[in-house]
């Protein structure tokens, strides 16, 4: 990675968990081996508990030899018939990953936006939110995980499957799924250490021990932990994260595994709200990076506890039955001043002094049981699963106002955030809470038909209901069902030799819009529509690398187009509106040499509204860019210098636009590419460092532009990060 920009030393607040990790580093050696000092990989271990497929921090690699998240059979990419891209645990720790937003930021095809208050990162793939996470196949919504960001100590790799995944989620939207794969117990004793510093007096340190509990090794653990501290270019902007996680596993029996674990974080923040006006006409203000245009007693606090649980047993080498759970409790506590309006070129007036509070409460329950197997017919191995999982969330949200910020006039050329004075606590004005219920039964065959074509069917039934409640007047703003709908599922695979097949897929649309009310007051149907794709895949050395190019359409009828002026309580709409995304992708991820692994992905996607009345034939999704290009690679150098590697990649992308208020106004981003750099230097088979440079050519650009819904002039535009440098140690015993 390219050199960083001089590190300021911590401030003293940081000594006790800094000492605490590097006391740690110097009492863990005792696990190493005391052998020779060759440099070498970790040894990958194999025992009779092990997963059928090894984790990705085993196999050292930028892809993966199974996958499952497209159709809960393990299947090479190449036997996949949708596109899905994976991080791996090698990526994750090369490029420093630390949150789910940072993963997302470099896989193929994911636009990474932030939400209406500027700060919250939001993923789209063609065009289309992801609404689902899955953890370890388990499906919860993104509504809680995606706001405190998933920290990636908890997590062996993340997938990422690209168009419709109802088949397993249910009801939701078309862009796609995320599973993020859980860390396991290993049977040998493994533990890893790592600090690591950079810019803007931002610091992390992390450990993960793992080991088996008893001389058998029937009974595992695993335990991981991080601290992290982090200013922002943004001046008073701050964050403090912690997170814990912890794992066991047994063996039941010879043919039965039970493993529960605990996950928490806790993040305290001073983020950046609202981000940044322009001028009235679009325009760019001017204002430098550090632009703070909050206040330093604004803050948004999470905390995240996720209880998991999962009971597999084997009938015999074919037939498996597992059982999952996923329990998640989110609190959330904000109070905020942010400045609002776009400014007059002339009088320099506009921009305003607003203030809020919120307060949410979301708990979510996920189960899923499923049996999977293989059986024999005409000849030929065929495997199937049959299933059923429910969800549950119910959320709460509070909001509040307060006194005296009712939009007082500012001067955003000469903004001093520390002079506005804490107004204490809110006045509570609202208090809603939303109860989600979803469960259903799926079923998916994977066929062989012939030795080079495998036909894979599904299909979904789906039960959904929703109720809103306003929990200051006790009454029921909505009730909402749907019943038996089913979303079908096919594709095909057809090898045309050990290296390249050819595939296409189908797959059904159904999306609940419970908010929405015709004119008569009933609620809308349904969105529907279809997910198409199809393409060529291929792999090499025994899909260590693999290539893809795809082709994929997806239209969307049934959605809510407005019919009256003004929308007030959910009210009018009409179902008439149609929408259509389209384009390709290409993937590269794998070993090309021994010593050089790659990933590269490629996207052209365009999207259009093809029936609204006022929108019709216009970009459905103005800041999901026409191109996207998406590359890291690293290389290990060869002979008396393969104590050392380096890396480098792109993130690129096309021109962007953001497009709304009264009268309207479109903000643009033109094209930009942002380069990264690595360098890795290996002391011994146990300790090294390296060093990551992000923007290498400090780039100025916007990340994300104003909302459209309330004009993007008005606010909500952010810069992307400047040039910034990280350097870790790392230690593996």
């Amino acid at each position: 990675m390219p050199l960083p920009a001089p590190l300021r030393r911590p401030p003293s607040r940081h000594k006790p968990v800094a000492l605490a990790v590097l006391t740690l580093c110097t009492a863990l050696p005792a696990w190493a081996d005391e052998g020779d000092d060759a440099i070498r990989l970790p040894a990958v271990t194999v025992d009779a508990a092990a997963p059928r497929h090894p984790p990705s921090a085993q196999t050292g690699s930028y892809t993966v030899p199974a996958v499952s998240v497209g159709s809960k059979i393990p299947a090479s990419l190449k036997e996949t018939p949708q596109s899905v891209s994976v991080i791996t645990h090698r990526r994750i720790e090369e490029q420093n990953m630390t949150s789910l937003e940072d993963a997302m930021a470099q896989t193929t095809g994911v636009t990474v936006d932030l939400s209406g208050t500027a700060v919250v990162p939001a993923f789209y793939s063609r065009g289309f939110p992801i609404e689902y996470f899955q953890f370890d196949g388990v499906p919860l919504q993104t509504g809680g995980s995606s706001w405190t960001q998933p920290d990636l100590l908890m997590y062996d790799r993340v997938e990422m499957l690209r168009g419709a995944a109802g088949l397993f989620n249910g009801a939701g939207q078309p862009g796609g799924v995320i599973n993020l794969v859980r860390k396991r117990p290993t049977a040998a004793p493994h533990a890893s250490v790592a600090l690591s510093a950079g810019s803007w007096d931002s610091w992390r340190g992390e450990i993960d021990a793992s080991s088996a509990l008893n001389e058998s090794g029937t009974v595992r653990g695993r335990v991981a932990m991080s601290y992290a501290e982090q200013d922002y270019p943004v001046n008073i902007a701050n964050s403090e994260r912690t997170a814990l996680y912890g794992i066991l596993e047994a063996d039941l029996g010879s043919r039965t595994r039970a493993s529960v674990g605990v996950s928490y974080q806790k993040r305290d923040w001073v983020p950046p709200m609202m981000g940044l006006p322009r001028y009235k006409d679009g325009g760019d203000l001017g204002l430098g990076r550090k632009t703070f245009l909050s206040t330093p007693w604004s803050h948004w606090n999470f905390e995240t506890t996720q209880l998991f649980a999962d009971l597999t047993h084997d009938f015999n080498d074919d037939w498996q039955l597992k059982i999952s759970a996923s329990g998640e409790r989110e609190t959330s506590d904000l109070k905020y001043a942010y400045v609002s309006g776009a400014v007059d070129r002339v009088t320099l007036a506009g921009p305003k002094l607003a203030g809020g509070a919120n307060a949410y409460r979301n708990s979510q329950l996920g189960i899923d049981a499923m049996l999977s197997g293989a059986f024999q017919a005409f000849g030929r191995r065929h495997e199937v699963v049959v299933g059923g999982n429910l969800y549950r969330r119910e959320a709460d949200a509070d909001g509040g106002v307060l006194p005296g910020f009712g939009g007082t006039a500012v001067d955003v050329f000469n903004f001093h955030p520390g002079a506005i004075a804490d107004p204490g606590s809110p006045r509570w004005t609202s208090k809603n809470r939303t109860d989600t219920r979803q469960s259903g039964l799926y079923g998916v065959a994977r066929l062989k038909l012939a030795d080079p074509l495998t036909l894979i069917l599904g299909s979904r039934v789906s039960w959904w209901q929703s109720e809103a409640h306003n929990r200051l007047t006790g009454a029921t703003s909505s009730d909402y069902r749907q019943n038996g709908r089913v979303t079908p599922y096919a594709g095909i695979v057809y090898d045309l030799d050990p290296t390249w097949s050819l595939y296409a897929s189908y797959a059904d649309i159904f999306r609940v819009q419970s908010d929405k009310l015709d004119e008569s007051g009933g609620r809308l149907p349904p969105v529907i529509g279809a997910n198409y794709e199809a393409g060529i895949k291929g792999a090499w050395f025994d899909g260590g690398l693999n290539a893809s190019f795809a082709v994929f359409r997806i239209d969307e009828t049934h959605r809510a187009v407005l019919v009256s002026p003004v929308a007030a309580g959910g009210c009018c709409y009409a179902d008439s509106g149609k929408v259509q995304s389209q384009g390709f992708e290409a993937e590269l991820s794998g070993q090309l040499s021994p010593g050089w692994q790659m990933a590269a992905g490629y996207t052209w996607n365009h999207s259009e509204y093809k029936s609204d009345p006022t929108a019709g034939g216009q970009n459905f999704r103005s800041f999901t860019p026409r191109h996207l290009l998406r590359v890291w690679t690293s290389y290990q150098l060869p002979g008396e210098w393969n104590r050392w590697d380096i890396g480098g990649g792109v993130s690129a992308q096309s021109a962007i636009f953001s497009e709304g208020g009264r009268p309207s106004v479109r903000v643009a981003q033109g094209g930009y590419a942002v380069w990264n750099a690595r360098v890795g230097y290996r002391f011994d088979k146990t300790w090294s460092a390296s060093l990551n440079v992000n923007n290498l050519f400090d780039r100025e650009y916007y990340q994300r532009l104003g909302s459209s819904g309330f004009g993007p002039a008005s606010f909500g535009n952010v810069y992307g990060d400047p040039r910034n440098a990280t350097l870790t140690v790392r230690a593996s015993f």
